[in-house]
């Protein structure tokens, strides 16, 4: 196992799609701060709670790690390419012909995609962070130990999501039968999830204008906070989590990689390597 991590590690280190997904994170990391500071250039944007959302450090730091924004959906499809590769140039087979499990190697590559995503995925946010402090204030209450204590909460709330995302490109690249597919069905899943988030925040907001359908309601608050590709909204936009919210941030992260690993197990210990 330990020399499976050290080649596919390697491998993925010496990509030239990793560098792209670098650049492409500092790139991000700037622009989003930077054209937010030009939109609000003399405006007393603290004096509307709306845009406090929207511009703080805290918020920008967060809404980085969303499956629809910007490198939270090029860096996944970026890495897919790149780990697919193993398995167009017979890599794979390769492997289990030199005596590897198939477990062994589908176990190696979902650490791998994980890892790799988390340490991109923490380096865009973290820059994102420090540009936009240059700008804007982290938030608009003095930061206290509390505050440092709900950060590190929410960061492993997004860690979560994003090794449920490595488990998703793992299950991809060996159900599969080449990359384009792998490309296609991971921003379409990721479209549908993060629609859907938005149509049920939508619902629930118009349900609860209206004041009808309080069992439609519920349903629909269910739905939304069961919906991983929706977790950003829930993630770093308060100052403590309930217990309720801690199950919900938990629990379907958790349930869905239980799942794709264990198809992706199941696919691959039935695939015919060519």
């Amino acid at each position: 196992m330990k020399g499976l991590l050290k080649a596919d590690f390697r491998r993925v280190l010496k990509d030239k799609l990793l560098l792209v997904i670098g650049i492409l994170a500092v790139v991000f990391a700037a622009l989003t701060p930077l054209l937010y500071a030009i939109i609000f250039t003399g405006a007393d944007i603290f004096a509307d709670d709306m845009l406090i959302g929207i511009v703080s450090g805290k918020s920008q730091f967060f809404g980085s790690f969303s499956m629809g924004n910007n490198l939270g959906l090029i860096a996944p499809v970026l890495l897919g390419i790149a780990l697919c590769k193993d398995f167009s140039f017979g890599t794979v087979r390769n492997k289990v012909i030199s005596g590897k499990s198939r477990s062994a190697i589908f176990l190696s590559l979902f650490i791998t995609c994980s890892a790799v995503l988390i340490s991109v995925m923490l380096l865009h946010a973290f820059l994102t962070l420090g540009i936009s402090l240059i700008f804007f204030d982290y938030q608009t209450t003095p930061f206290t130990m509390a505050d440092f204590w709900y950060f590190l909460e929410s960061l492993g709330f997004e860690l979560l999501v994003l090794l449920f995302v490595g488990a998703l490109l793992s299950c991809l690249c060996v159900w599969m039968k080449n990359v384009g597919l792998v490309i296609v069905l991971y921003i379409a899943l990721s479209f549908v999830l993060v629609l859907a988030g938005s149509v049920t925040q939508v619902v629930i907001s118009l349900l609860e204008i209206t004041g009808d359908n309080e069992k439609i309601l519920n349903v629909m608050r269910f739905l939304d906070r069961i919906n991983v590709g929706n977790a950003v909204a829930y993630i770093g936009v308060g100052t403590e989590y309930s217990l309720k919210d801690v199950l919900y941030l938990t629990i379907p992260p958790l349930a869905g990689i239980g799942a794709f690993l264990g198809l992706g197990f199941w696919k691959f210990n039935r695939k015919d390597l060519k």
